[in-house]
């Protein structure tokens, strides 16, 4: 039973790890060392820049290497959505480097690797938004669609 908040408290003390010997003796199991029948490995295409348009994704070459099972682009996942404006994968623009436009499926991760460099992405390259005040201005780009003078949420607490 806990008598006191003391006693909740992990701040500042030390903490015995029982797995610890076994990770810094590499024993340990990591995701990254399971392996399962039929496995595949995957890999994503990210966007370099920080605002643009997508104008074409070119997955055919992908498609084509031996050993790739499937290549998706928001295409192929409509209507699967992550928070409250974000597709899985964009359609139409991206919105921050690293944004995800692609992802590969083949079966080793040498040939989803090679698959994903060979997918062609277009962009028109849009001017990002760099500060919040500046994103609300009236003439400011327009993130999100739906988020006009890109605030996503706006509450009034009393």
């Amino acid at each position: 039973m806990i008598r006191s908040k003391e006693e909740l408290s992990v701040v500042g003390k030390n903490w015995s790890r029982l797995d610890g010997v076994d990770k810094v003796s590499g024993r340990s199991v990591f995701t990254d060392d399971v392996r399962l029948p039929g496995m595949l490995y995957g890999k994503i295409v990210r966007s370099p820049h920080p605002a643009a348009r997508i104008v074409s994704i070119d997955t055919s070459a992908a498609e084509a290497l031996p050993g790739v099972k499937a290549v998706i682009t928001s295409a192929d996942a409509k209507g699967i959505v992550i928070g409250m404006y974000q597709p899985l994968l964009p359609a139409k623009s991206v919105k921050f480097v690293g944004h995800e436009v692609a992802a590969v499926a083949a079966l080793d991760e040498a040939t989803a690797a090679a698959a994903a460099k060979l997918i062609k992405v277009e962009y028109e390259v849009r001017p990002p938004v760099l500060a919040m005040t500046k994103a609300m201005r009236d003439d400011a780009p327009q993130l999100h669609e739906k988020a006009k003078q890109n605030v996503g949420w706006e509450e009034n607490l009393e």
